[in-house]
């Protein structure tokens, strides 16, 4: 065979073999540039799936909000608390501490306005204390983080209202002072009670103040609540 024969045979050769492999491709095989899309897609995905399931205890979680940027600095002075709303000597944490004793609380002098003893459980710690000097107070959604998420807006009776709320026994809870003032004004994800078997009623108490007074969650803040309401127990 001459040689320019053999040189056209050889070019042919080449280009059955490439299409041949341009053939056997599979068609199945996704693009290397959309992979790492799809993955975060699928993480984004799942992390909304997550926090977009039922709360238990017919709870709803409150709106997620960032802090407002043009609302006016925190002022405790603004919320006043520890009121003597019905006029009986008893101001709010007296209130407190009368219902939340185990056992009848005896009191400083013959005007029944002060506690002296009794007999309080920290749900914080499971802890118990019969002196009222170990007892705070604690705004279970604290008055600062209330005024981050929507309190800044509110008249100054309803700031009060809400930091003397006795209606309801999870706005205000008699805990170790120590813990109480190691928690601040934080949230359920910066801080959680050291007693890991009331984090579900925390976090179901902390959502129900929320709800009820019309306030927002950050997003950290509201994906620690559903962390912890992981802990209820099945219904």
């Amino acid at each position: 065979m001459k040689p320019k024969h053999l040189v056209l045979l050889f070019v042919a050769l080449l280009i059955v073999l490439a299409v041949a492999a341009l053939c056997s491709r599979p068609d199945s095989l996704p693009e290397r540039a959309n992979d790492h899309p799809l993955t975060a897609t699928t993480e984004t995905t799942s992390r909304q799936a997550a926090t977009e399931k039922p709360l238990p205890r017919g709870l709803h979680m409150p709106p997620v909000a960032t802090p407002h940027t043009g609302s006016p600095k925190y002022d405790r002075s603004a919320w006043q608390h520890w009121i003597d709303e019905d006029v009986d000597c008893q101001d709010t944490r007296q209130e407190v501490l009368i219902a939340e004793s185990r056992v009848p609380v005896s009191f400083a002098g013959d005007k029944a306005c002060r506690v002296a003893a009794g007999q309080w459980f920290d749900e914080y710690t499971g802890q118990t204390f019969t002196d009222p000097s170990d007892v705070d107070i604690d705004h279970l959604v604290p008055l600062e983080n209330a005024h981050k998420s929507g309190g800044w807006d509110w008249a100054a009776d309803r700031r009060r209202a809400y930091a003397n709320d006795l209606a309801h026994p999870e706005a205000l809870i008699a805990v170790r002072d120590s813990v109480n003032q190691a928690k601040g004004s934080d949230g359920p994800e910066a801080w959680r009670p050291p007693r890991r078997e009331y984090w579900c009623d925390y976090a179901t108490a902390w959502v129900t103040v929320k709800t009820r007074w019309s306030l927002t969650v950050t997003v950290p803040e509201r994906d620690a609540l559903v962390t912890m309401l992981a802990a209820c127990p099945a219904e």
